[in-house]
C-alpha cells in the first residue's frame, strides 16, 4: 500500500500548522517605509558660538514648535525670550552638561540602527492605526535625566538616559540625585522601545483615575500595542525586563495574582497600590526583594494577551475600546 501523501496535501498541512503557531502580531506590512525626522538638538548647540546658537535656536523653534520651547525653558529655568540663546549657550558650556555631552558622543555611532528599528516600529503602528500614529520629528535634547515627552506630532528624548551605567560620569553622580536602579536602566538597546511606549501611551490612551484592576488592564493594552510595533522582539524586551526578571515574573504569576485577590487590592482606588505595582523602581513594593519592578504591568500584559489569543479577529483599535472588566473576567493563569 502506498501511504505517501501527495505534495499538495503536505503543503496544506504545513500551512495549517504554520498558521496555528505563527505570531498574530507579525503582520505583513503593505507600507514598510515611514518618514520620521531625527534631529540632534544637542549637537546643534554644544560647542557652538553664541551667534550660531542664536540662528540654530530660531530654526529649531520653527521646526519643532512648542515642545522644543518647553524643553529649552526647563533647561535654562526661565521663560523663553529674545535673549534665551545666551542662556542656552551657557547651559551647554557649563562643566556638568559638557561632561554629559562628551559622554553622549559615544552613543552617536549607534543611533542609526536604533532609528531604523524605530522606523520599522512606526511602520507597524501605521499598519494598525494609520498615519496619525507616526510622529513628524524625534529630537534629542538634554532633559537632565527626565522622561521622554510627547506632543501631538513630536517626541523629545534625553540621550543622557542611555549612557552606560558603567560610565565614570554616571558613576560619579551621587545616588541621592540619581538612584542606582535608575543608573542600571541606562541601556541604549531599549531606546526605541521606550520612545514608542511613551508615544503609544500619549496618543492612544487617556489618563486614568480608577481602581487597580482597570490600571492593570490599561497597562496591558499599552504593552500589547507596543508588542505589535515590535512583533519579533522577545517579550522580556517589550516589558523591559532582563531574562532573569522575566522568568521570575512568569514563575510567580499565580502567587502575585493570588496576593492581589487575597489582599482585596484589585478594586482599590488608592494611589499607593497603583504606584507600588505599576511604577518603575528597584523592585515591586510589597513583594520579595528579588521581584522585578512594574509587576502590575506584567500581569496586565498577560491578561490582555490571553484575551487576544481567544479573540484573534479583534483589531488593536477594538481592543483599546474594550471594557477592562470584559477582559479581566477571561483571565486564566497559564
Amino acid at each position: 500500500m502506498n501511504n505517501r501523501l501527495p505534495l499538495s496535501a503536505i503543503l496544506l498541512i504545513s500551512a495549517f500548522f504554520y498558521g496555528c503557531s505563527s505570531n498574530p502580531l507579525d503582520v505583513e506590512l503593505t507600507k514598510e517605509e515611514v518618514t520620521v525626522n531625527y534631529i540632534n538638538v544637542d549637537q546643534q548647540f554644544y560647542k557652538q558660538a553664541q551667534e550660531v546658537v542664536s540662528k540654530k535656536f530660531q530654526a529649531l523653534e520653527n521646526q519643532l514648535g512648542e515642545l522644543f520651547l518647553y524643553e529649552v525653558s526647563q533647561n535654562i529655568r526661565q521663560n523663553i525670550t529674545d535673549s534665551s540663546y545666551k542662556e542656552i549657550y551657557n547651559f551647554y558650556n557649563s562643566d556638568y552638561i559638557s561632561e554629559l555631552e562628551e559622554e553622549k558622543q559615544t552613543l552617536l555611532p549607534q543611533l542609526p540602527s536604533h532609528e531604523k528599528a524605530m522606523d520599522r516600529g512606526f511602520a507597524y503602528l501605521n499598519h494598525h492605526f494609520g498615519q496619525q500614529l507616526v510622529p513628524e520629528n524625534i529630537f534629542y535634547i538634554n532633559k537632565l535625566f527626565s522622561n521622554i515627552s510627547c506632543s501631538d506630532i513630536n517626541i523629545a528624548v534625553g540621550l543622557e538616559n542611555y549612557i552606560s551605567p558603567d560610565s565614570e560620569v554616571i558613576a560619579t553622580i551621587p545616588n541621592e540625585e540619581l538612584y542606582q536602579w535608575q543608573k542600571n536602566r541606562m541601556q541604549i538597546e531599549f531606546l526605541e522601545r521606550d520612545i514608542l511606549l511613551n508615544w503609544i501611551q500619549v496618543q492612544l490612551f487617556d489618563e486614568l483615575d480608577a481602581n487597580l484592576a482597570e490600571h492593570l488592564i490599561q497597562a496591558g493594552k499599552i504593552l500589547y500595542v507596543l508588542n505589535a510595533a515590535f512583533p519579533n522582539s522577545k517579550e522580556a524586551y517589550v516589558l523591559r525586563y532582563s531574562d532573569q526578571q522575566y522568568n521570575w515574573a512568569l514563575e510567580n504569576e499565580a502567587s502575585v495574582w493570588n496576593y492581589l485577590v487575597e489582599q482585596q487590592m484589585l478594586f482599590k482606588t488608592d494611589i499607593s497600590a497603583r504606584t507600588n505595582f505599576l511604577n518603575e523602581g528597584p523592585t515591586t513594593v510589597g513583594l520579595s526583594k528579588d521581584s522585578p519592578d512594574r509587576i502590575g504591568q506584567f500581569l496586565g500584559y498577560r491578561i490582555v494577551k490571553g484575551y487576544m489569543s481567544n479573540n484573534k479577529a479583534l483589531s488593536l483599535q477594538e481592543l483599546i475600546k474594550t471594557q477592562y472588566n470584559t477582559i479581566l473576567q477571561t483571565y486564566e493563569i497559564q
